[in-house]
């Protein structure tokens, strides 16, 4: 009986120990912030489009406002038909200053990722996204603009 209860006062003080050091992680694993500003953009071999199909670019720049919470969503979108419907991309999201995310995977079977930001944090005024996966859409994967307003 003894031992039992030894067991158990360690394994509370662990517990407590463990809630005690990891307190901001998991606060910051199990919070999710909502998101002010949510945009769809799909990923095909193509390049990067918005809801409406409309190529997304130096051209057509994502616009954000600065100091929104961003989440832009990455749909795989290749057509059944395509050569590139086996393949898997991974964004990132880089600015001038060497600031970046990268985002989990997406494929056929995965079709979904998303990345979430302060737009304009430390004074960032555009970034660029990109597929970080060598692929059959590689060299339109890499003009995403997102521009701060």
């Amino acid at each position: 009986m003894k031992e039992k209860m030894v067991d158990f006062v360690v394994l509370i003080t662990v517990l407590a120990l463990s809630f005690v050091a990891f307190q901001g992680s998991l606060t910051t694993v199990f919070a999710e912030t909502k998101p002010e500003l949510e945009l769809i953009v799909k990923v095909t071999e193509k390049g990067f489009f918005d809801e409406k199909d409309k190529l997304i670019g130096p051209k057509n720049p994502l616009e954000v406002s600065k100091d929104k919470t961003v989440k832009i969503v990455f749909v795989f979108d290749e057509a059944l038909n395509s050569l590139a419907i086996g393949d898997v991309h991974q964004m990132a999201i880089t600015a001038d200053d060497r600031w970046t995310i990268e985002s989990d995977k997406i494929w056929f079977f995965n079709q979904k990722t998303s990345l979430t930001f302060i737009a304009g944090e430390d004074g960032r005024t555009h970034y660029r996204g990109f597929c970080i996966i060598d692929c059959i859409g590689m060299d339109h994967l890499k003009n995403l603009v997102i521009k701060v307003v």
